[in-house]
Order: C-alpha cells, then sequence, then structure tokens
C-alpha cells in the first residue's frame, strides 16, 4: 500500500484546525504523547461553529490519546481491526451514530472525532 499524499482528505475541519488535527492523529499513531498533548492544546485553541459540538470533538480526542496511551486491549481503539473492509465498516457506523436526529450536538462532535480518525487512518492507508 502506498501512503496518500494528503492525509487529510475528507476531514470535517478546515484550516489550521485541520493541519493540528492531522498532526495530532500522525503523532498518536507514532505513539508521540508530548507532541500528540500539543497539538490537542493548540485544537482547543482552534474556533468551532459551536461550543457543544467542540466539547463533543474535543473529548474524542482527550478519550483517543488516553486509549493509545494505556495501550489497554479492552478498549475499542486498542482491540479493533482498523484496516480495510474493518475501517469502512467503522466509518459508516460512526457517520450513522454522527446523524442520529436525537443526538446532541456534544454526541455529533463526537462521533464526528471518531470519524476523522478512521478518515486520517484510511487516507494514510491507500
Amino acid at each position: 500500500m502506498t501512503k496518500t499524499s494528503n492525509p487529510s482528505k475528507g476531514l470535517s475541519v478546515t484550516g489550521k484546525t485541520r493541519e493540528s488535527v492531522v498532526a495530532f492523529f500522525g503523532n498518536l499513531q507514532e505513539r508521540k504523547f508530548s507532541e500528540a498533548e500539543r497539538e490537542l492544546e493548540n485544537i482547543k485553541d482552534k474556533k468551532f461553529n459551536d461550543d457543544e459540538f467542540k466539547q463533543g470533538y474535543m473529548n474524542a480526542l482527550e478519550g483517543l490519546l488516553q486509549s493509545v496511551r494505556s495501550g489497554d486491549e479492552r478498549e475499542f481503539f486498542n482491540r479493533a481491526n482498523l484496516t480495510g473492509e474493518n475501517l469502512k465498516s467503522y466509518m459508516t457506523k460512526f457517520e450513522e451514530f454522527r446523524k442520529v436526529p436525537t443526538r446532541t450536538l456534544f454526541d455529533s462532535g463526537y462521533f464526528t472525532a471518531w470519524n476523522d480518525l478512521l478518515q486520517f487512518k484510511r487516507n494514510i492507508e491507500e
């Protein structure tokens, strides 16, 4: 597999926020936790369209950092096979979760962050 030259393709965030999110995901994948934390702080300073959505998005990113750092195999991110068809299936499910009309903006932000992570992983796999 070749890596894409655009790991940010298809992410929900834009501009400088997108750059920080891509850097966060890259550092997370490479287990560079100090750099990932730095990018997380950068993302916190970015503007989102809605504060509740931003809280959900940030909650997901913070949870991902803790999960990867711990390496606990009971946690979804550490046990899920996020490659190939499995990755596409998870992306579809998280997109469906995000679009359920009874969800709060917090929930939508949370699932959008997960979908962005999966899109990032898909981009770097292609």
